[in-house]
């Protein structure tokens, strides 16, 4: 019988290590279950923080577009405003070449017209 009750005693120990166990267990499964809790909260927070920065991308990015939309249309008017500066450098190049033909024509005119009037103020003398 020595050995019967040995092996209770092995066992009881068993039984009580067992319950033990389960009972850490339980109290484990309970501070999952609470951190389970708070890390939802957590995710959820996370979530909304999350789509409010997507709204906030969302805004940047009409404005991007919005901004290049304008620098599209000041580009246009940057090649416009080139394009009629050039046409305008152009013309006034036309201008210069015709003002110093006309100034060398009256370089030249001046001494004829002045050899006419004194060929006709001889005349009229006569």
């Amino acid at each position: 019988m020595a050995g019967s009750d040995i092996t209770i005693e092995i066992l009881k120990e068993i039984r009580d290590t067992t319950r033990a166990t389960s009972a850490r267990l339980d109290s484990m499964d309970g501070r999952l279950d609470s951190m389970e809790v708070a890390f939802n909260r957590r995710l959820d927070t996370t979530n909304e923080r999350l789509e409010v920065v997507a709204d906030r991308l969302d805004v940047v990015t009409d404005r991007l577009e919005v901004m290049s939309e304008r620098l599209d249309v000041m580009s246009e008017r940057l090649d416009l405003v080139e394009t009629t500066l050039i046409d305008v450098a152009r013309q006034n190049r036309l201008i210069v070449r015709h003002t110093r033909i006309l100034a060398e024509q009256h370089d030249e005119i001046e001494p004829r017209v002045s050899a006419l009037e004194g060929r006709v103020d001889k005349l009229e003398s006569r």
